[in-house]
């Protein structure tokens, strides 16, 4: 943004106006060093006693609570009460303490400080309007001024959120002072209830007691009686035992004497298996060798049986072929001569050629049965 020459330089009039007054303001204004120590004695007695008292206090504190834990494992708990509510009031004393101190500081500030923010201030402020001024009359701009405003504006807003921030927070604290003020009158509810239990279990730990003293002895009376009862059982088992012992000591030294024997034999035995083993080795090697040998000799035989035996079975087929063909010849030619017989019978009706025919007929056929048996002879011989 800028503006024309006109309105420049209006403007820088203004603002060498204003760095004419701050000027003056800074020449009437006191001297800082100078009134620091009047200021400083002003405010700081107070203060300082303040301070050393809350340091008192401090020593104090840190004193009872070392006290407190040195007490903590006695039996009487007279003295640790009268500490722990001494700790009590010097702890209220301390917060009442520094809130004294707070707020003497936010009545009494420091006024040298205050005042030597304000000249830095008025200086800075005199430099950004140099600078101002000088823009103007170069181009007619004044960025150095709005980023000034802006960084304020940003300063501010930043403070306000921490003034925002820090309200809640004492918010919060305050609600957590009265949580922990319930908490610890929770507390000590809960100790004097705790108090109260306590000494009601220590009188039935009393009683408890003085039943178990009683129960104790009538307990160690029957102890003793069952100790020497058991004793005595035991010595008889360590008799029996030790009888027993002996009785397997015997019976070890025998079974010492029967594995020597035992072991003995085993060995001879074992002894003889292996001669026997060696002569079955021995006897097995050679029939396996003359089996080996017969078993070629039956395989050569059994080769030669086969070729004879197929030669056979084809002269057997053949001679059977033979005699089925002339078999059928004769059936076929009896057929013939029967059929004529029975031809001739019709034709002649003569009994005594059809005899005759049957005869002849018969004739043959027991011929020829008697060829067929001699023939039958004859190749079972050949067979043989």
């Amino acid at each position: 943004m800028s503006l024309s020459s006109v309105e420049g330089r209006r403007a820088a009039a203004v603002l060498e106006e204003t760095i004419r007054k701050l000027t003056f303001l800074e020449a009437i204004s006191p001297d800082i060093l100078q009134h620091r120590d009047e200021l400083t004695k002003f405010v700081g007695d107070e203060v300082s006693q303040i301070i050393g008292d809350q340091r008192l206090l401090e020593e104090r504190y840190e004193g009872l609570i070392s006290q407190r834990s040195k007490l903590r494992g006695v039996a009487n708990k007279f003295r640790y009460k009268l500490v722990q509510t001494e700790i009590e009031g010097v702890s209220r004393k301390l917060r009442n303490s520094t809130k004294s101190l707070c707020q003497n500081l936010k009545d009494n500030p420091d006024i040298s400080g205050n005042l030597f923010k304000i000249q830095r201030e008025r200086q800075d402020l005199i430099e950004i309007i140099e600078q101002t001024i000088n823009e103007l009359r170069e181009n007619g701009s004044f960025t150095t001024l709005i980023a000034k405003v802006t960084k304020d504006i940003d300063d501010q807003n930043r403070l306000r959120g921490s003034l925002r921030r820090e309200r809640e927070i004492s918010d919060t604290a305050r609600q957590l002072d009265k949580e922990i003020a319930q908490e610890k009158l929770r507390h000590l509810r809960q100790v004097a209830e705790q108090q109260a239990l306590i000494t009601q279990l220590k009188q039935q730990l009393k009683s408890i007691k003085s039943k178990t003293a009683i129960d104790v002895n009538s307990l160690q009376t029957v102890a003793e009686a069952r100790t020497c009862s058991t004793a005595r059982v035991h010595r008889q088992t360590e008799r029996s035992q030790e009888i027993k012992a002996s009785s397997l000591e015997r019976h070890r030294e025998t079974e010492k004497m029967v594995h020597a024997s035992t072991l003995e034999f085993l060995e001879m035995k074992q002894q003889e298996l292996a001669n026997k083993l060696t002569w079955w080795a021995n006897k097995y090697r050679d029939d396996y060798a003359k089996l080996e040998l017969r078993l070629k000799t039956l395989t050569q035989e059994r080769i030669s049986n086969l070729d004879r035996l197929t030669i056979l079975k084809k002269r057997r087929d053949s001679e059977l072929k033979a005699e089925h063909s002339m078999r059928a010849n004769i059936e076929s030619r009896d057929e013939l001569e029967r059929r004529c017989l029975v031809k001739s019978h019709k034709e002649r009706g003569a009994a005594a050629a059809i005899q005759s025919a049957v005869r002849a007929f018969l004739d043959r056929k027991a011929e020829e049965d008697a060829r067929r048996a001699a023939d039958k002879k004859k190749k079972k011989g050949g067979k043989k």
